[in-house]
């Protein structure tokens, strides 16, 4: 009896327990209730799509009604744009996850520039994209001539820029850059991959950030990478302390093309020994301010002239600009006189021997023909060739005086006793005449 007692008040307890939840959960929103008023919103699929809800429907006829009330608003937006053609997604596509997907932008593909009429006179850019896209075509002319060691020079900046304190050598380096990818675009659209290069892994890794934080980060090859003289790894010490970072090799079997940018004299050594390795493909010395970098050679702690005799004096100037300003001193008012000239050359063409005059029809300076050579001119015969276009000599008094100053001869005060470098001098010590073709 106590046993039964005691069963039938603890079945008693859970009665009560059992009909108390009950009935609180009767008062209680049921999940239908809930999705209820979104399912009868107009404008469910807008919101969905900025909300980013993801919300599913519990029977078919409410999605059905729902893709009626959707295309029926498309039908009267179509009515009141007329022939008008727009590109509007489904509602089932509106209302799905796919909706999400971005749209891909178009590729951009570099235009290639018409071919020269008359090499021997191109016209003198305007642009640095004009000049990226004559750099282009004397190079491709220089390959077609069975060429492997190419030179490009003209200045990466304005002259203005660059004549001042202002600018500094990273300033320079990256306008380098830029237009050796403007070229090397040029060669994309042909098929043919290639890889600039800078002269070290660091300075590699400071203008180029691509450390390989994971592989899933790494997209699809590209045609144009990026390498340096001797190879590395990408990032900086401690990053590869933490990641295991990809190494960049100097020379890939791939590269069709290489474009070395920022070597400086010291490593004109290490440019030869890259030019080795790359065999018979074409390396492109773009930039490099070859004729400053001569003037370094043989002096103490910089590479021997030999570099210039065996090597360099093989590099064919494809495309050369060699702007100059000139000042000449005269016994009559205006007592000083100032100049400008180039020396500019396209290949297969000419050396055209510039002078810089008023542009009278859009304003500003234009460059005119004075000479064209079949060798390189020194930049003191140019010199003296533009002073006597401008007939400079007449305001020395020559005619009067038989070009005399205290018994000395007047062209001897203005050229001095030297006026050509040690390496248009030693002509007949160069193993290639390359360099002046």
């Amino acid at each position: 009896l106590a046993v039964s007692c005691s069963l039938s008040r603890h079945a008693l307890v859970a009665c009560v327990l059992l009909l108390s939840a009950s009935s609180a959960l009767a008062f209680l929103p049921q999940p239908a209730a809930l999705l209820r008023p979104f399912r009868s919103a107009p404008a469910f699929s807008s919101c969905r799509r900025q909300c980013g809800l993801s919300l599913k429907m519990d029977s078919g006829s409410d999605l059905k009604k729902m893709q009626n009330q959707v295309d029926k608003e498309k039908a009267e937006l179509a009515a009141m744009m007329g022939d008008a053609k727009i590109d509007m997604p489904s509602a089932v596509d509106s209302m799905s996850e796919k909706s999400t997907k971005k749209p891909e932008k178009p590729k951009e593909q570099a235009k290639l520039p018409a071919p020269f009429a008359n090499p021997d006179k191109s016209p003198f850019p305007r642009s640095f994209r004009m000049c990226c896209e004559q750099a282009y075509l004397s190079c491709k002319n220089a390959m077609a001539d069975n060429h492997k060691l190419i030179e490009v020079e003209f200045p990466p900046l304005p002259l203005s820029a660059i004549e001042g304190d202002a600018i500094g050598a990273d300033a320079v380096l990256r306008a380098q850059l830029s237009h050796a990818e403007d070229v090397a675009k040029f060669f994309a659209a042909e098929g043919k991959r290639t890889a600039i290069v800078f002269s070290d892994i660091v300075e590699r890794n400071r203008f180029i950030e691509d450390i390989s934080f994971s592989q899933a980060g790494k997209g699809k090859e590209s045609m144009i990478r990026y390498s340096c003289l001797g190879g590395g790894y990408k990032g900086s010490l401690l990053e590869r302390v933490w990641v295991e970072q990809e190494y960049v090799e100097d020379v890939k079997e791939d590269d069709d093309i290489m474009i070395i940018i920022g070597a400086s004299c010291q490593e004109l050594p290490d440019v030869r020994k890259f030019c080795e390795a790359a065999g018979d493909r074409p390396v492109i010395l773009f930039n490099l301010k070859l004729q400053t970098l001569r003037g370094d050679l043989g002096l103490p702690a910089f590479p021997p002239k030999s570099l210039h005799y065996d090597w360099l004096s093989g590099a064919v100037p494809a495309y050369f600009m060699l702007p100059r300003t000139y000042s000449r001193s005269c016994p009559k008012p205006p007592f000083l006189i100032n100049y400008s000239g180039c020396v500019f050359r396209t290949y297969p063409g000419k050396w055209q021997v510039l002078l810089e005059v008023p542009d009278e029809e859009e304003g500003g300076s234009k460059y005119d023909q004075v000479l064209l050579k079949e060798k390189r001119p020194a930049l003191s015969e140019v010199r003296e060739w533009l002073a006597d276009e401008l007939q400079l000599d007449a305001q020395d008094g020559t005619d009067e005086a038989g070009g005399k100053f205290f018994g000395i001869d007047l062209k001897v005060l203005r050229q001095g006793v030297v006026i050509k470098t040690w390496w248009e001098q030693d002509i007949e010590k160069s193993k290639f005449d390359t360099w002046r073709d």
